[in-house]
């Protein structure tokens, strides 16, 4: 008799702790697992800031991409999934995707690289040709890229400006025509490229025919289509 009302405790006492685990334990977990929350609005929020608030509405943040982003921050939230205001169960997870900031390259050295090759390449790296300066150079043959603005091995962000500057070819200096013939003239300012201009007759001493002044100068700087005008000895 006395086993049986040991039993009967014993039973008697599993009933009441599984009723108290219902109640306080199993109910209560069910009853909340079907709460509905509003998803807040996290997007461009630093990642800590967005999990925190996530947290205070009983969701869970879980980043799930990293990936460039030319307008939002680098550490801040591009997209979140489920959108904002979404209804959703409270527990649920929410997929973050974090941005990395603007995608950086580097500016490579152009230099005498032809102007159709740079500018292909620029435009590879995801950097806008801006404008192009042609100037001449003492160095650099027509066409080619004399300089880059930035410099070369500057980081810069994709989208952004570069500024070439081409080599309208070699500078030229006009050559000393004193003393010379106008057919050696002519056949010399061909080969530059320069135009035989006016050619005023006036007396002097020397080889009748042959150059004594000219314009421009000797040693000025002359470009391709110049026109040359010329004085020889009737």
């Amino acid at each position: 008799m006395k086993k049986i009302l040991i039993y009967a405790a014993i039973v008697a006492a599993f009933f009441i702790l599984g009723i108290v685990i219902a109640n306080f334990v199993i109910m209560p977990s069910i009853v909340h697992m079907g709460e509905e929350v509003v998803v807040p609005n996290v997007c461009n929020l630093p990642l800590e800031k967005a999990l925190e608030e996530l947290e205070k509405k009983n969701l869970e943040g879980v980043v799930t991409e990293r990936r460039y982003d030319y307008v939002i921050e680098e550490g801040k939230i591009i997209i979140q999934d489920p959108l904002p205001d979404a209804n959703v169960k409270v527990g649920r997870i929410i997929n973050l995707t974090v941005s990395l900031g603007p995608e950086t390259v580097r500016l490579p050295y152009l230099t005498g690289v032809d102007y159709e090759k740079g500018k292909l390449i620029v435009e590879r790296l995801g950097l806008v040709i801006e404008s192009v300066e042609y100037l001449f150079s003492d160095s650099i043959a027509e066409g080619k890229i004399m300089k880059t603005i930035p410099e070369p091995e500057v980081e810069m962000k994709k989208g952004e400006n570069v500024k070439l500057i081409v080599s309208k070819g070699l500078i030229m200096k006009m050559p000393n025509l004193a003393g010379m013939s106008l057919d050696e003239v002519q056949t010399l300012l061909n080969t530059m490229d320069l135009v035989l201009g006016e050619i005023k007759e006036v007396e002097g001493s020397g080889t009748k025919g042959s150059i004594i002044l000219h314009s421009p100068e000797p040693e000025q700087i002359v470009n391709s289509g110049d026109t040359v005008s010329v004085m020889v000895i009737k």
